[in-house]
């Protein structure tokens, strides 16, 4: 079951496909981190597949959000013994 967050990026990272994230070695290319609680990482992967336009479309979301100091909300699963999160949609809050 998705859970959701909502804060204002205070980290946004787009890296190589398949060099993997954090502690946890979350196979995700774009990664933030929110305001609420620095240690979360959330992410999603930018791969040429049946999600490549949504999840594009949540990138440029994120962008405009942290270039512009925007409130995001992000639904997210957490994968079985991992900390960080899979984000699923976001959302900008005005």
């Amino acid at each position: 079951m998705p859970v959701e967050v909502t804060g204002k990026i205070t980290f946004l990272r787009v890296h190589d496909v398949g060099t993997k994230y954090g502690p946890d070695q979350l196979d995700i290319d774009a990664v933030i981190q929110l305001d609420h609680k620095t240690t979360l990482s959330y992410g999603f992967q930018l791969r040429t597949d049946s999600n490549q336009v949504a999840r594009q479309g949540m990138l440029d979301l994120l962008r405009d959000a942290y270039a512009n100091n925007w409130a995001v909300t992000v639904d997210y699963d957490i994968p079985s013994g991992k900390q960080n999160g899979i984000i699923i949609r976001v959302a900008l809050i005005r």
